[in-house]
């Protein structure tokens, strides 16, 4: 499944002309053609800012909480959950040096990094209004990774990495260098959750398998409202694919709509449902 889904990938996309929202759409749009997910794209221009914090150095802070929310469903019931932040990189000085499988540098931000990174308490800004702790309610830090599209001599790649395993190199908002150590691919959380993955196949391979995000436990309050936060999206707006089961792999989340008190559609954040198995 996942050489198929790469394969209609770069057969779809121009990396030169297109920009890091582009690319995850049209990412995006070819797991949905291969597998029964679900995609509700509602991230517009890559600018929409949708959560303020306070940043590691005292300063109040204002950026979008993630590009993406990928959902993965396992086939025994497993969730789990990430905020993905893309990113794009023309030139890496590693890339051109040594392959990017061992190190990788990309421009970033510091404000998304900490985010994503620190996962501190949170309040929402316009349409989107989460849970105070909707990221530091996650036991994993893998709730929030960084992917980078890239290009290499086999085509478009993609560098992901849990964002607190990713090195920043200064706290200015607009203009740090970041780094993804490629070494740490090898190993991962409890045998089954990965940390980084270096190249599009590997990383197709391991959403599939549900190896990418934090586990969701449906009885922790934010976790289930997150999941009945994906539900009402996916049933308000025009999803492509729509192929997702809304409760999830039959896990029987059933939160109250309560929850969603003053929900609005397009709050600026683009749910990826994502339902596979092992294969080619």
């Amino acid at each position: 499944m996942h050489r198929k889904v790469a394969a209609d990938f770069r057969g779809t996309t121009n990396f030169a002309t297109m920009d890091e929202v582009d690319l995850f759409r049209a990412l995006a749009k070819s797991i949905v053609k291969y597998s029964p997910s679900t995609f509700v794209d509602e991230t517009h221009g890559g600018n929409v800012c949708n959560v303020k914090f306070t940043s590691v150095v005292g300063n109040s802070e204002t950026c979008e909480i993630a590009d993406l929310l990928i959902i993965s469903c396992g086939s025994s019931g497993q969730l789990r959950a990430t905020f993905w932040q893309a990113k794009k990189q023309d030139k890496s000085k590693w890339l051109s040096l040594v392959g990017g499988d061992k190190q990788f540098d990309f421009k970033g931000q510091f404000n998304q990094w900490d985010l994503l990174c620190r996962r501190p308490m949170v309040a929402g800004v316009a349409r989107f209004r989460p849970p105070a702790d909707l990221l530091s309610s996650f036991g994993s830090s893998s709730i929030g990774t960084i992917g980078v599209f890239y290009k290499d001599a086999n085509g478009i790649q993609v560098n992901h990495s849990v964002a607190e395993f990713v090195g920043c190199s200064n706290p200015k908002p607009s203009s740090s260098r970041m780094t993804i150590n490629g070494y740490i691919s090898r190993y991962s959380f409890n045998a089954q959750e990965v940390i980084s993955r270096t190249s599009l196949d590997a990383f197709l391979e391991a959403l599939f398998a549900c190896q990418i995000g934090a586990p969701l436990d449906p009885s922790v309050r934010s976790h289930a409202w997150l999941l009945s936060y994906v539900s009402k999206k996916i049933a308000q707006r025009n999803a492509i694919g729509n192929k997702a089961v809304i409760s999830f792999g039959g896990s029987g989340v059933n939160t109250p709509q309560n929850d969603l008190d003053g929900y609005e559609p397009e709050d600026g954040l683009s749910v990826l449902v994502v339902v596979g198995a092992n294969g080619a």
